[in-house]
């Protein structure tokens, strides 16, 4: 006897378009998947589980979690901007901005510590804004588009198994070609609120320009690559009244430009001079390295920390070797123990003293660091040792301006070359020395 297959009617469809048909508007009829458990006996689950609630046991339906939509729903949502307030650059950025203007607007001289707290929001905000993963805000997309996405999505599934596929990946050059230009836009412009505002921070009255905060200050706007403002903020790091909260009023002293304390530290000028010129901006070279190597209490800043142990070790020369002389004068018995003393003391002195001598002259006469810059003959040897980095500074300007061919070095040519050149004998320095220059030895 032949068996009859019965199959259901298959529902008409209307006139409609294929992209219509996929759309949210005409759900889908997803295929249950139905699967049967290993089913444990009674008496084993009331062993083993005699405090668990036993309940009829039901089909799984694993219809919906694996559906085309589901799935599609998943893979773009991966690639939605975070929103929240840390991974948003632009929510980062206005909260920062008013916590600027409160500190700025408020009465009272704010503390060390909130200070260094506003500075490393700052930081983490720059760091975010000038990173690769920088993502701004958009505006949502309207929900028909999303529909007419999955919809041509599903066709695209639906097509490919009859051979028509049309692939989604060549559409997105298309979307990626705007990116980079748009990104930098809108880094550019997050850059430049940063440094201004910083910029106006420290300018306030209020704010105490300390070592730390010189610190930071110089740091982010390396990365920002803005420079225009390091003279005047080293200027104000020296020359800035100091504010003193007394409660009521608050009261403002001048300091001293030419202390120790007031110097500008050299990692912090050169990363200073790097951003200039990478700007290739050379009066912002000069103007940085006027505000930093060429001051008072950079010179006294040196001498204290590279020149103080020497001298100690010269001014407590005399007391040892005098000390040394006295015990020498006890091991020998072909003079008299006076007579010994002083002419052991007289040659441990003179040794001391010839020697120190001769280590100095080496240290101040040398010139194999200098590439294009060296000193005028005649130039005090104290004056060389002390005004080493900024002969230094205007080397490494020289060599960023000029050629890098060693062939054509002394060929350079143009008004801001001219101006170098004067600028640098101004200051008692020769550019391009014919007697150190290669093959003219």
């Amino acid at each position: 006897m032949k068996r009859i297959t019965l199959r259901a009617p298959r529902r008409a469809h209307g006139s409609v378009c294929q992209l219509c048909q996929f759309s949210k508007s005409f759900p889908r009829r997803h295929r249950t998947l139905h699967t049967t458990s290993i089913s444990t006996p009674p008496r084993l689950n009331i062993l083993l589980y005699p405090n668990a609630t036993h309940a009829t046991p039901q089909r799984r339906n694993f219809g919906p979690a694996f559906g085309l939509q589901n799935g599609i729903a998943r893979r773009f949502a991966s690639g939605v901007p975070n929103t929240g307030v840390h991974g948003d650059p632009e929510a980062m950025l206005q909260e920062v901005l008013k916590e600027f203007k409160t500190i700025t607007s408020s009465p009272r001289v704010p503390s060390d510590e909130a200070v260094g707290q506003f500075l490393q929001r700052c930081s983490e905000l720059v760091k975010i804004a000038l990173s690769n993963n920088y993502k701004a805000t958009l505006p949502p997309t309207p929900q028909g588009d999303n529909n007419a996405t999955s919809s041509l999505l599903d066709l695209d599934v639906e097509n490919g198994r009859n051979g028509n596929t049309i692939s989604a990946v060549q559409t997105t050059p298309k979307k990626s070609t705007k990116t980079p230009s748009k990104k930098s836009s809108l880094q550019t412009k997050t850059a430049i609120k940063i440094s201004s505002m910083l910029n106006d921070f420290l300018r306030d009255p209020k704010i105490f320009i300390s070592p730390d905060v010189l610190r930071q200050y110089t740091l982010m706007q390396a990365q920002l690559m803005e420079a225009e403002h390091f003279p005047e903020i080293f200027s104000l790091y020296a020359t800035k009244p100091i504010p003193n909260d007394n409660g009521s009023t608050i009261t403002y002293h001048k300091p001293n430009p030419k202390t120790v304390k007031n110097a500008i530290p050299q990692e912090l000028a050169n990363i200073a001079l790097d951003t200039a010129i990478e700007k290739k901006n050379l009066p912002l070279c000069l103007a940085i390295i006027d505000e930093s190597f060429c001051k008072p209490a950079y010179y006294r800043s040196k001498i204290f920390r590279k020149a103080a142990l020497p001298l100690a070790g010269l001014a407590t020369a005399p007391t040892a070797a005098y000390a040394a002389a006295s015990y020498i004068s006890t091991l020998q018995t072909a003079m008299e123990p006076n007579t010994a003393l002083w002419v052991s003391f007289s040659g441990i002195l003179a040794y001391i003293g010839f020697t120190a001598s001769i280590g100095m002259v080496a240290i101040t006469t040398a010139n194999d660091q200098m590439m294009r810059v060296v000193w005028i003959p005649g130039m005090p040897l104290r004056q060389r040792w002390l005004r080493e980095e900024e002969r230094a500074a205007m080397d490494k300007v020289a060599v960023a301006w000029g050629f890098k061919d060693p062939r054509r070095i002394g060929e350079e040519e143009g008004e801001e070359w001219e101006s170098l050149r004067e600028f640098i004998g101004m200051r008692g320095m020769i550019l391009d020395k014919t007697d150190l220059m290669e093959g003219m030895e």
